[in-house]
């Protein structure tokens, strides 16, 4: 694997590594309204010392063939707007899809667009042979995005993930390289 993160490019966005003084930034945006709960990993609160550690992980997590996780940020203006990441499995070639994008820049195809590009990184960059995700079945918002970029429904966990003092439901996603239709 490369030992750089990539840059990867849509016609509004930019993913690529998330830099030291970006710190203070993610910590605020990821203190946003249903980050972390919406999220399975995002601590409450996210604070200042937590971003300064997964910005200074990010490099070496590519490295090792763990994860990768890029900053999403507006072409025109640069400004971070959000996180997108695959968790990698070498062992069977898989990623597995997060995200998430700031309260203000929701519902403006943004975290589809990044997915998209993510998604297509995986499987054409990465030789992954599939890439699945998850997400809390009351986030209909990120099931749509799930569906936007080709992922198919494979099921539904009851009661899978404890959060918030609650035994949430999970939806289950999952697509195979060999049935991925590139965006054209």
């Amino acid at each position: 694997m490369s030992a750089a993160l990539p840059h990867l490019f849509t016609p509004r966005l930019v993913l690529k590594p998330l830099q030291k003084h970006q710190a203070e930034t993610l910590s605020e945006l990821a203190n946003g309204p249903e980050i972390a709960d919406n999220t399975a990993a995002i601590p409450s609160p996210y604070t200042l010392d937590t971003a300064h550690s997964f910005i200074d992980a990010q490099p070496e997590n590519f490295r090792s063939g763990h994860s990768l996780g890029l900053g999403i940020h507006l072409r025109e203006t640069d400004e971070l707007i959000g996180v997108i990441s695959l968790r990698l499995s070498a062992a069977h070639r898989s990623g597995h899809l997060g995200y998430w994008v700031a309260a203000h820049r929701r519902n403006l195809g943004y975290t589809t667009e990044a997915a998209a590009a993510i998604m297509a990184f995986g499987f054409t960059e990465l030789a992954l042979h599939r890439v699945g995700s998850q997400c809390f079945a009351r986030n209909q918002g990120s099931a749509r995005v799930m569906e936007k970029i080709g992922l198919q429904y494979e099921g539904r966990m009851k009661g899978a993930f404890f959060k918030n003092g609650v035994h949430e439901d999970m939806l289950l996603y999952g697509l195979l390289r060999v049935d991925w239709q590139p965006a054209s």
